[in-house]
């Protein structure tokens, strides 16, 4: 069958924009434009495009150090850590001051595993340009990988709001540190602020619902977690935070011990190792329903979860 019109059509126009692009770089290249970006972003349609051009052109120019920076940014985006990696060190060797090269590498390394240097790249990268972005990847670092670390942690989040005051990923982990360390009002302050900024973010409502009940405000918090679980129809959602509200109902009666005074010690599960339960109930939640992708960007970042 004779391919159609629009279809030859559709494929002469993919061919003649990608020479545009292509054609684009090689000027900008050409006119001594070292600091090419390349339009990769996360989830964009266009990346492998993108990467597949830029490897063309540093065929050609490999003496462009802005577009080894590029391309790092296009495999990191496509899951390619390694290859990442590679590029952002060769971006550190050429220009050992550059923050971006440091970013870059830390973000692949952390993916990779590379815990102790992608920690060192980012306070790096935070020496040589501090920003939102370098201070909340430190932050989920001392966080996820480290135990005893929330102060430090909590620092990075208080500096990423200060660079981007919309920052969603940043106010969601620094209030979970507060809620760990049982500082509900200053919880609850932040996830407002995560719902009013991204009410789409997974439990958001939950958890600004669990914090009026810390709070005491039983009424407001049943309210909010019932709009969570409208929303999240996942049962595992809905037994964990109901569990929790369960544990802080309960805490506010006074307990009897076996001589029949009142207990005053009894050992229960610290804030940090029931948000660590919640984090794991949400990961095997979502790896049971089939929906490996997220499943594992919780695992390796709890704010996802």
């Amino acid at each position: 069958m004779r391919p159609s019109r629009e279809a030859g059509m559709g494929q002469a126009g993919r061919c003649v924009g990608s020479m545009v692009a292509l054609c684009g770089l090689l000027l900008a290249v050409a006119c001594g434009d070292a600091s090419v970006d390349a339009s990769c972003e996360a989830n964009g349609k266009g990346n492998q495009d993108t990467l597949e051009l830029l490897t063309r052109v540093l065929e050609q120019k490999r003496n462009q150090t802005g577009l080894y920076l590029a391309r790092a940014r296009c495999y990191y985006f496509l899951g390619s850590y390694a290859q990442a990696l590679q590029d952002a060190s060769e971006v550190i060797r050429r220009l050992p001051n550059k923050a971006d090269g440091y970013l870059i590498r830390a973000k692949a390394g952390k993916m990779l595993g590379q815990i102790p240097q992608a920690l060192d790249d980012y306070s790096t990268s935070i020496r040589l340009r501090p920003g939102a972005e370098a201070h909340y990847g430190r932050g989920l670092t001392y966080v996820r990988e480290y135990q005893g670390k929330d102060r430090e942690a909590l620092d990075d989040f208080t500096a990423a709001i200060r660079f981007d005051s919309k920052h969603v990923g940043a106010y969601k982990a620094r209030a979970e540190i507060y809620s760990r360390h049982e500082q509900f009002q200053n919880a609850l302050q932040d996830a407002e602020i995560v719902l009013k900024l991204d009410a789409a973010t997974p439990n958001a409502y939950c958890n600004v619902g669990f914090a009026h009940y810390a709070l005491g405000h039983d009424a407001e918090g049943r309210k909010f977690l019932n709009t969570c679980y409208q929303k999240d129809s996942d049962p595992h959602t809905r037994g964990y935070y109901e569990t929790e509200v369960r544990k802080v109902l309960a805490a506010r009666q006074p307990r009897r011990n076996s001589g029949g005074g009142y207990q005053s010690d009894v050992r229960k599960k610290t804030p940090y190792e029931r948000e660590m339960e919640r984090q794991q109930n949400v990961y095997e939640s979502l790896r049971n329903s089939g929906f490996n992708d997220r499943a594992e960007a919780c695992r390796m970042d709890g704010s996802k979860c």
